[in-house]
């Protein structure tokens, strides 16, 4: 193969193009745009091979079900009616309630529902100040020399969903020696004794404002979620993601009804196609090793298509394009989508 953009485009459409032929329109923006997030590593070190075709998997393990799913398709349907706006903030509730029946022991289930009951919301802390390398984070957790049983947190995290207003913390930390990050829960007084500032313009409308979070706390070793280990954390992203790429589809559906977006069939083709592919995602019942691939390339599908909209002169409201390249950050930027799904292909091909 002799054209870049076919041969690295290819990690993204041969996932996304497993149930329906992906549009030409729609394949084209995949192909330039990973010509574009070529990196210098890539460029220098990749051996240019060919890759290697996707064998059905033989090995499948059922999803769990789980009830907030069925109240988050009802939630999705609404953003047509609504804007993605009046329902961010449940539909992202309900994903952490998910993620908590994942990863939390029933203790700490129990602690949760307590707060809530109490009108005590949780939220989720993950981009560090640090930069996207986990080496690199400032969030920290270490042992603490002075008092037995204790570990010392350091937390500087920006741009977290409502974080200037905390309620109870899932928070992403690095722990020396491990090369995988940790989730841990804080309550909410020690949420309250940390730093809390807003941070830029609102966005959808004022309904979603982004914080930042700075602090030193003393946690315990219980506060850690970690039941289900990172397979957790796989399968949470194959449940949500697909979701909320359906919603941001439809809030670009409730974008043209309300005179904000020019809709032409060809948009209207590549929306109907991520939406699709999301559906027919959803209704395996099983997860296998393409799973998570499958996800990064339906976000990484509905991040380019976002952008292409932008570019192409089509969103007509300053506020609303901003909102729509946020999103192409948000739950998975193209390249972090890209590059692991690269990666786990690298060593196989040479």
């Amino acid at each position: 193969m002799n054209d870049l953009s076919q041969l690295f485009g290819g990690f993204i459409s041969d996932p996304l193009g497993c149930y329906d032929p992906i549009p030409q329109g729609l394949l084209q923006i995949i192909n330039q745009a990973c010509l574009g997030l070529l990196d210098s590593e890539i460029l220098i070190e990749d051996n240019f091979s060919q890759r290697l075709p996707m064998v059905p998997a033989k090995v499948k393990q059922p999803l769990p079900q789980f009830e907030q799913t069925f109240v988050i398709d009802e939630l999705t349907e609404k953003v047509k009616e609504t804007g993605f706006g009046p329902q961010f903030h449940q539909i992202i509730g309900l994903f952490g309630s998910i993620m908590l029946n994942l990863t939390a022991t029933d203790e700490q289930q129990a602690q949760v529902d307590a707060w809530l009951e109490q009108d005590i919301f949780g939220h989720f802390l993950m981009t560090d100040a640090g930069g996207p390398s986990l080496a690199n984070w400032s969030t920290e957790l270490s042992v603490s020399p002075d008092e037995a049983g204790m570990l010392n947190l350091s937390v500087n995290k920006k741009w977290g969903i409502e974080a200037q207003d905390l309620g109870f913390v899932m928070l992403v930390v690095k722990q020396a020696g491990k090369p995988y990050p940790l989730t841990l829960m804080l309550t909410p007084e020690q949420s309250q004794s940390l730093l809390q500032e807003k941070v830029g313009a609102s966005y959808l409308d004022g309904a979603l404002q982004l914080g930042n979070v700075k602090g030193e706390l003393k946690v315990t070793p219980d506060q850690l979620l970690k039941k289900g280990g990172m397979a957790s954390v796989n399968r949470f992203l194959t449940l949500v993601r697909p979701r909320f790429v359906k919603a941001l589809m439809n809030h670009l559906l409730w974008l043209a009804h309300q005179d904000r977006l020019l809709m032409d069939d060809t948009l209207a083709s590549h929306i109907g196609f991520i939406q699709s592919y999301a559906d027919q995602f959803l209704a395996q019942p099983d997860f296998s090793i393409h799973s998570v691939d499958q996800v990064l390339a339906l976000k990484f599908a509905s991040n380019e298509l976002l952008a292409h909209v932008v570019a192409s002169n089509k969103v007509k409201r300053f506020e609303d394009q901003r909102d729509l390249l946020g999103f192409t950050k948000m739950e998975g930027s193209s390249y972090r989508c890209f590059l692991e799904i690269y990666a786990k292909q690298k060593r196989a091909r040479r």
